[in-house]
């Protein structure tokens, strides 16, 4: 059976003149159904596509591969991602290699206009940053518009309690404006936990995201205290302090 394509805006963030729109896509029948006949539809998963609307005042940050075509007067230029990592994760991708230099520069575009990405069929999340950092896993930045710089992040935590020299390095955003993250979990499955000097920590790859004012370290779980000896096995992952933290308690269930 054939079907059609049809987009709605599935949800929007404005802030200072600028904005982004997710649009969802989803497949209709182009044929109606025959009378008299039990029709068993199975229909196409839905995608998704950003729409990144640039007043002009800021710049606009892609994921390299991820625009699909642009509306406007915009210029195009590498950025590089200098600076800054993050926790180990669910979402591999982008920014992983630090030291082959592997995803170490994403796309600019300075200018106004319109700019869509690539379709997808995992979820798209929009936040904003107001003068703040934020810390993202692997591969789930996707766009940022506004005064926000890209950069890297090193977090040793793994790195000293597996006992290596090598640090974690994933992606930073700074600054004011707004950001959009992938994930294979809908938008409103998410939880953003609020830490007021308390300490919260998850066991198993939950996180997509935490502000940079949060401190992250990496411990052993009480389950794993005498298996991780021998297997490697067992670890947390523990942020202390006051912050911001985007957990995804339902992300097995998508698994």
């Amino acid at each position: 059976m054939e079907f059609t394509w049809t987009s709605s805006t599935e949800r929007e963030l404005s802030a200072g003149g600028e904005k982004i729109e997710v649009l969802e896509y989803s497949a209709a029948p182009m044929e109606g159904p025959v009378s008299g006949f039990q029709q068993l539809l199975s229909r196409p998963e839905r995608w998704r596509q950003l729409a990144v609307h640039s007043s002009g005042q800021g710049s606009v940050t892609l994921e390299p591969g991820a625009l699909q075509y642009l509306r406007g007067e915009i210029e195009m230029q590498a950025v590089s991602a200098a600076g800054g990592s993050g926790i180990g994760g669910f979402l591999r991708g982008a920014v992983s290699a630090a030291s082959s230099g592997e995803g170490m520069f994403k796309t600019g575009y300075r200018g106004a206009g319109v700019i869509y990405t690539e379709p997808t069929r995992l979820h798209l999340l929009l936040g904003e940053l107001r003068g703040e950092g934020l810390i993202v896993d692997d591969g789930a930045f996707v766009a940022c518009v506004g005064q926000i710089q890209v950069g890297r992040h090193v977090n040793q935590g793994f790195a000293q309690m597996m006992g290596s020299g090598e640090g974690r390095v994933q992606p930073k955003l700074s600054g004011q404006g707004l950001f959009a993250l992938q994930s294979p979990v809908p938008p409103e499955e998410f939880q953003i936990l609020e830490l007021h000097g308390e300490t919260l920590k998850v066991d198993g790859n939950l996180v997509v995201a935490y502000t940079d004012s949060l401190q992250f370290t990496v411990e052993r779980s009480s389950r794993g205290l005498i298996g991780s000896a021998k297997t490697g096995e067992g670890y947390i992952q523990a942020f202390r302090g006051q912050g911001r933290v985007w957990l995804a308690p339902t992300l097995p269930l998508h698994q």
